[in-house]
Order: C-alpha cells, then sequence, then structure tokens
C-alpha cells in the first residue's frame, strides 16, 4: 500500500483570462499550425484560459510555497526535498527561482530535484518518488514538497497543434503514512514513449491508442488498493476536454458525471495544476467529502500515464503529524 499523505497544497491562478478563441487566433497569427478548429475547441467544453500579466514564474512559485511552507514550520515539519516541473518554462528549471524561498525558510541544505519529460504526467511522477522514498526509514515528521509552475511567454509556449495552455502554478507537501490528509491509496506510472520526435505517424498512433495505457495504469491502481472502481465518487482528470473524458469513461465503464468538470471551461489545461486545482475546487464546494475515495488520472503527451487511488480525511490545510 502506498504511503504518501498529500498533507497540504495551494494552488495560484491569475485572475485575467482571454477566450479561447483570441487565443487561437493569436497562436496562428503567429505561424502555429493548430490543428483544431474554434467551434471543435469550444465543443470540447474550453471556453478560458487564465493569462498571467503581473507576475514572473518566481513570484508564481513563491505564491503558492509560502503558505504551505510557513504552516510547515509551525508544525516543526521538517522539508527533505523540493521536486519541481514545468512544461512550459521547463529551460529555466534551477535553483535560482527558489532563491527567495531557500532565504527566507532556511532552505540551503534541501536538494532542489527538476522533474522533465513527464510532461502532464508529472504530478503523478512525484507520487511514486515520494512513495519510494518513504518506504525506506526516515526522520520522523519529514515532508516533500512537490511545485509545478508553467507561464507561457510567447504563443509557442502557450499551445501545441492541438491544445492551448494557461499559466498557474500549485505545490503539495508529501508526508509519509498521515492519518488526515489526502491519503493515497495507491500510485502507478506507465511509460510508453509513443511520441519523441513529434514524427505525424507517431502523433496519430498517440491520440488513437492513449487509453489504452491510461487503462492499463487504472487497473494496476484500483488492484493495488484493493478498491473497487464503483467506490471511486471522482475521478479528477488532466482538464483534455469533454470529449477525451467521455472516451475514457467509456473503456473504464465509469460514469461521465463522476469526472469532474466544473472547472474546464473557466480554467482550461494547465499542465500538472489541473489536478490540485480540480481537487481544491471539489472540496470548497463541497462535493468531494471526507471518507470519499476519488481517482486521479494524467495524461502527459509522448505516452506517459498516471493513475492514484486516494481519500479525502481531513481538510489538507490543517497539518497534522
Amino acid at each position: 500500500m502506498c504511503n504518501v499523505t498529500i498533507v497540504d497544497y495551494s494552488v495560484y491562478l491569475p485572475e485575467s483570462r482571454i477566450h479561447v478563441k483570441e487565443a487561437i487566433q493569436q497562436i496562428k497569427a503567429d505561424g502555429i499550425d493548430f490543428q483544431t478548429s474554434e467551434s471543435d475547441y469550444l465543443n470540447r467544453g474550453f471556453e478560458l484560459v487564465p493569462i498571467e500579466e503581473e507576475l514572473d514564474l518566481e513570484q508564481m512559485i513563491a505564491t503558492v510555497c509560502r503558505p504551505i511552507l510557513r504552516r510547515a514550520l509551525q508544525k516543526n515539519v521538517q522539508i527533505a526535498a523540493v521536486m519541481f516541473a514545468s512544461v512550459t518554462n521547463n529551460e529555466n528549471v534551477n535553483r535560482n527561482l527558489f532563491d527567495f524561498l531557500i532565504e527566507e525558510f532556511a532552505l540551503e541544505a534541501v536538494p532542489v530535484i527538476p522533474l522533465e519529460e513527464y510532461a502532464c504526467s508529472t504530478m503523478h511522477l512525484s507520487l511514486w518518488l515520494a512513495s519510494n522514498y518513504f518506504m525506506v526509514p526516515c526522520q520522523q515528521g519529514e515532508g516533500i514538497l512537490f511545485i509545478t509552475a508553467d507561464r507561457a511567454m510567447n504563443s509557442y509556449e502557450r499551445s501545441d497543434t492541438f491544445m492551448v495552455f494557461g499559466d498557474g502554478a500549485s505545490a503539495a507537501l508529501f508526508m509519509k503514512g498521515q492519518r488526515e490528509g489526502q491519503q493515497t491509496l495507491a500510485s502507478v506510472m506507465r511509460v510508453d514513449g509513443l511520441v519523441y520526435d513529434l514524427a505525424p505517424d507517431r502523433i496519430r498512433l498517440y491520440y488513437s491508442t492513449f487509453y489504452l495505457g491510461v487503462r492499463q495504469a487504472v487497473r494496476a491502481a484500483l488492484n493495488e488498493s484493493s478498491i473497487h472502481i464503483a467506490q471511486i465518487e471522482l475521478v479528477f482528470c488532466t482538464n483534455l476536454g469533454l470529449h477525451v473524458w467521455s472516451m475514457l469513461a467509456q473503456v473504464l465503464k465509469v460514469p461521465l458525471e463522476r469526472f469532474y468538470n466544473l472547472t474546464l471551461a473557466l480554467d482550461g489545461h494547465i499542465h500538472n495544476t489541473d489536478i490540485l486545482n480540480n481537487i481544491e475546487h471539489a472540496i470548497r464546494t463541497g462535493l468531494l467529502k471526507h471518507d470519499d475515495f476519488y481517482m486521479t488520472i494524467s495524461v502527459g503527451f509522448g505516452g506517459y500515464y498516471g493513475c492514484a487511488i486516494h481519500q479525502y480525511v481531513k481538510e489538507v490545510n490543517e497539518l497534522c503529524i
């Protein structure tokens, strides 16, 4: 059984939004071959795109980390490592982004580990890595901080040929086997590695078969957790659109209404922030309740799939160690 509990988390999204029509028009004007029509994109449930206009990437990171680190300090939680992921800005993955936080919270001896390659499945990669870390003896009260942040500086970072990306940041604090928080009962990663050179035939193959990789990850996670699919109250998935969720619902034999979709129109797709944003929204609206079992699924372009089974036990912004 997985021994990771998400004991705290934080999500930051900019207030500014533009309509997807405006975003797609700008993307095409900049010479990007965006192959999804505006009408098709809207029919998939997308409407607005969060655009950061004030904060830089370092400030976005500080915004989501400070509340977690302050609460951790109050509870004497020692940060053992920081894992950082950025799909949009991976060339900026270096310790300079954390200099202010390191000085403010005396984290000079804490390793900062960049996570790459797994695209929008890096959230589940971080859970898997944390689970492995906590399998060995560690100091009581240790935590691992996962951070993800993306801020597009141009249309090439705002999109690929099929998807428009929003700006945002999130962070989660993992601890070993806590009785309160977002308990992770199982966490599975699957890697197919089908698209590594953007060859058109590989991209077509990926989009026609990726659901098979997701299904295998889901089955493995359910088996590991000994939870039946009927016990899952909600599915929090990467915000890839209603058409993808409909396909996955059929393949997984889960009612489509269990896929949480209330952030899709307002926030769109924000890489690894999608899942934490959806969970935070579901808790705030009361749709995710204490003791509920829920599933998280991530799909990373290129053949990376993550699935985890969780149980929501207590408000996660109250650290319990």
